[in-house]
C-alpha cells in the first residue's frame, strides 16, 4: 500500500537520479544533454517541492491549527535549494564545469540532510497526524503528476 511518505520517498529518487544523469553530462562535457537533463530535473524538484508546499504542509498545519516548525524549516530550506539549483542551471547555461561542481557539491550535501529530516522527523510526523486524510491527500499529489515509464508528467 502507497503511504504518504513511500510517495515522496519515491519522487525523491526520482528526483536523485535526474540529478545524477545531469551531473555525469556535465562531467562529461556533454553541454547540450546536460542542458535537457537539468530541465528534467529542475521540473521534477519543483514539482515534489510545490506538493510539500500546497498540499502536504498546508494539510499538517490545518490539522494543528498552526505553522509548525518543522514544515517552516522545509519551507525555509526549500527557498535556499532553489536558489542553488538556480545556479546549478546557470552553470549548466555558462557551460562551466568549474562552477557546476562546486555548486553540485554543496547541492547534494544540503539534499542529503534536508531528504534525512524530512524522510526520518517530518513524514512521519505529517503521517501521524494526517493518518485519516492520506488516501485524499495521496491523490491530490498524484493530481500534480503521475509516472510514466521514467518520466513524471505534470
Amino acid at each position: 500500500m502507497e503511504t504518504l511518505a513511500s510517495y515522496l520517498e519515491q519522487d525523491h529518487v526520482h528526483c536523485d537520479a535526474l540529478f545524477r544523469a545531469t551531473n555525469e553530462s556535465a562531467c562529461a562535457g556533454r553541454w547540450p544533454q546536460a542542458t535537457r537533463e537539468m530541465a528534467a530535473f529542475q521540473h521534477a524538484l519543483e514539482r515534489h517541492l510545490l506538493i510539500e508546499e500546497r498540499i502536504l504542509y498546508p494539510a499538517y498545519e490545518n490539522a494543528l491549527g498552526h505553522a509548525a516548525g518543522p514544515t517552516l524549516s522545509m519551507r525555509a530550506e526549500h527557498l535556499r535549494i532553489r536558489a542553488v539549483v538556480q545556479r546549478l542551471t546557470d552553470a549548466v547555461r555558462a557551460q562551466d564545469r568549474v562552477a557546476f561542481f562546486n555548486h553540485a557539491d554543496a547541492f547534494l550535501l544540503m539534499m542529503h540532510q534536508h531528504s534525512e529530516k524530512e524522510e526520518g522527523i517530518v513524514y512521519p510526523r505529517i503521517a501521524r497526524v494526517l493518518a485519516h486524510a492520506s488516501n485524499d491527500l495521496l491523490s491530490a499529489m498524484r493530481a500534480y503528476g503521475t509516472y510514466e515509464g521514467s518520466t513524471r508528467v505534470a
